[in-house]
């Protein structure tokens, strides 16, 4: 995967915590996975591709106003290519076993471990993220 999905990825989880309301003690709130999804952009050298995905399901936790936690889980059979009218060809290929491998995994997870207040409810978040069985860390 690349480091500019891997990098849209991470910044488009962390547009979903602009969601949060005033919260006056801790508590779960889960994402509308129906009204919210994922925007990406892939790079290449001489081009890009930009697309949609959705999510399975995502809580951000938060504690006195404050965000402490995240989890999210994104449907990886759920991507859609948005800027090409052939678009079968290439979402067919990032669904493949060379790419995603949305056949055998299915899903991609973002677990927050380490959320640091930087004020007026902006967050640096260290997190590991998991595509196609294989954990790596993510900030931002």
């Amino acid at each position: 995967m690349s480091l500019a999905l891997t990098l849209a990825l991470t910044l488009a989880l962390a547009l979903v915590i602009a969601i949060g309301s005033t919260v006056s003690f801790a508590q779960n709130k889960k994402i509308n996975t129906e009204k919210r999804s994922i925007n990406w952009v892939g790079k290449k050298v001489t081009d890009e591709h930009s697309g949609t995905m959705k999510y399975q399901r995502g809580t951000l936790v938060f504690d006195k106003n404050e965000l402490k936690g995240g989890r999210f889980v994104v449907d990886m059979t759920s991507i859609k290519v948005t800027d090409l009218a052939g678009i079968g060809k290439l979402e067919g290929h990032l669904k493949a076993d060379d790419f995603f491998g949305t056949d055998k995994f299915t899903t991609t997870c973002l677990y927050f471990n380490k959320i640091g207040a930087r004020g007026n409810r902006v967050y640096i978040v260290t997190a590991v993220m998991t595509i196609k069985g294989i954990t790596n860390p993510a900030t931002f």
